[in-house]
């Protein structure tokens, strides 16, 4: 028995298995996915449509641990609520159970012809859609060659009896199933990966039902590592999603643990075919657990609140102040515009006040909070900018008119001062991740720069209030001394790295905050100067 061969075969075979699977959420993203996130947002009104969509969702992506990863962006961003979130991770649960149901079934060698048309198809069309399909065609051939791959190069140990011995104790002892599941799960990032060797095994007969079972139970376990690393440095609603995966998870395993062999007998009964029996095991426990688990959501919040307490600031997303309906008074529409600019001013402010908070101080959750705005700040400009638009507002006075091409002008301003602090923050998650650090000299200029511009800012959100130009007056001086400020940090800067006093990688990031700030200055300057200008 060549040992090496078949590891070899095992290891393509799998690689192969996973990589149809990628080109799979790749083609059917492409066919009917294009918009999964914004129908994820609409479609979650209550625990059930949202388990529905869930399971939807982690079907079309093959991948619930992606899913959770998109979970995680929309709670972050402020669209989703943990209990809708929780609906849609348990449908999920369901929706990846299709894999084991495609891979368990026999098709013979019909996956090479499938191969060779989803080839041709998503070559030769000139229409995208077709090529589109043509990639999941393709993609569900890849499939099945890789588990066929697989299984081949499994069979020869049919006939090793220390194999053998081994996953029959699985059966015997399935705690050792459900943590060797657990344990290897976490390690590859991947319960698809795992089922796909445990359904070979089965199409060997290598395997016993009770041994699978067991093993999948830890993969399920296991599959919660994806979301919890998602959610690190993400906001504490994220957090408690991947905190509840894992409960549930756990709650489920140990709801079906005592009964394997009971369970076992019932699968049995659904199947001949071991492999198709493994594959409705799996399917059958998520249902069930999702089952159980869904009218339990509110508890379940409740219970990850107590697990992971804390307060999270929740920011109210789109606008709060403007309506359509309001430009049947033009006057008063223009008074609530005002409001909603000053709204996303201080957005924008917690903003950089956070961006510079994760440069000084190495904290992550201010990455995540700033990234969070940024999709509030981005969505509240679009929308006010639309309303202000000159041909919506009519018979207005001459300071009205003078107030909406300053409002007009400043939106903008305000909306680059995010992107800025956005920049900041990418710029304080490069540094954390390559734990890089500044020199004393450069925190203190840093800390210098930082008081000047939340100064200036603050000034230009102040001169928003109305026209004051002692206010303007003091938001020049200030850019005057920002300027001066920038230049000789940078000075200083070069300087340290002519006595080699900094590190070169550090230094790039210590410039392009200063840079960042200084335009900081500059749209503070624009907006401040435009309640006098107006323009």
């Amino acid at each position: 028995m060549d040992v090496l061969a078949i590891a070899f075969g095992v290891a393509g075979g799998l690689a192969l298995f996973l990589y149809g699977l990628h080109l799979l959420s790749e083609g059917l993203k492409k066919v009917v996915g294009e918009k999964i996130k914004q129908l994820l947002a609409k479609m979650t009104n209550n625990p059930v449509k949202g388990c529905f969509f869930g399971a939807l969702t982690a079907a079309t992506l093959q991948s619930s641990g992606l899913t959770m990863v998109i979970l995680i962006g929309l709670i972050n961003a402020g669209v989703l609520t943990l209990s809708q979130g929780i609906g849609v991770m348990l449908g999920s649960e369901i929706g990846t159970t299709i894999t084991a149901q495609i891979v368990a079934s026999n098709v013979g060698t019909i996956f090479y012809p499938i191969i060779a048309i989803g080839f041709l198809l998503s070559i030769l069309p000139k229409n995208k859609k077709y090529r589109n399909i043509g990639q999941v065609v393709l993609s569900v051939g890849l499939v099945y060659l890789g588990m066929n791959i697989m299984s081949s190069s499994i069979r020869p140990l049919q006939d090793e009896p220390a194999l053998k011995a081994f996953l029959y104790n699985l059966g015997q002892f399935p705690i050792s199933g459900v943590l060797g599941g657990v344990i290897v799960t976490g390690i590859f990032n991947s319960s698809t990966a795992l089922m796909a060797l445990v359904i070979s095994l089965g199409i060997n007969n290598m395997i016993t039902l009770e041994a699978s079972i067991a093993i999948l139970l830890g993969a399920n376990i296991g599959s919660c590592v994806t979301g919890i690393m998602a959610s690190f440095g993400s906001s504490l609603s994220s957090k408690r999603l991947s905190l509840t995966q894992l409960v549930i998870n756990i709650i489920g395993v140990s709801l079906f643990f005592p009964f394997i062999t009971n369970f076992a007998g019932l699968i049995a009964v659904t199947s001949s075919d071991l492999p198709r029996q493994i594959a409705n095991a799996h399917t059958v426990f998520n249902i069930t657990v999702t089952i159980i688990m869904l009218p339990l959501v509110s508890l379940l919040v409740i219970l990850v609140k107590r697990l992971m307490p804390g307060e999270e600031i929740v920011i109210k997303r789109g606008t709060e102040f403007i309506d359509e309906k309001l430009l049947a008074a033009p006057s008063i529409a223009l008074s609530q515009a005002e409001k909603e600019i000053r709204r996303t001013g201080d957005l924008t402010y917690e903003m950089l006040d956070k961006a510079i908070s994760a440069i000084q101080d190495n904290k992550k959750e201010a990455i995540a909070k700033v990234k969070e705005l940024e999709g509030i700040v981005d969505e509240v400009y679009h929308a006010t900018d639309k309303f202000l638009e000159d041909s919506r507002f009519t018979n207005l006075s001459e300071n009205e008119l003078k107030k909406l091409a300053y409002l007009k002008h400043s939106v903008t301003d305000i909306e680059r001062v995010g992107d800025h602090a956005n920049y900041l923050a990418e710029l304080a998650e490069k540094k954390i991740k390559k734990s890089l650090s500044f020199s004393e000299d450069a925190k203190k200029e840093l800390d210098t720069m930082r008081i000047k511009t939340m100064m200036i800012y603050k000034k230009a959100l102040v001169a928003l209030e109305g026209e004051n130009e002692e206010v303007v007056k003091s938001v020049q001086e200030l850019k005057d001394e920002i300027d001066r400020l920038h230049r000789v940090f940078e000075a200083n800067h070069v300087r340290r790295l002519e006595y080699k006093k900094c590190d070169p990688l550090v230094g790039i990031i210590f410039v392009d905050i200063l840079r960042n700030l200084e335009r900081i200055a500059n749209h503070s300057t624009n907006i401040a100067n435009a309640t006098l200008l107006g323009f």
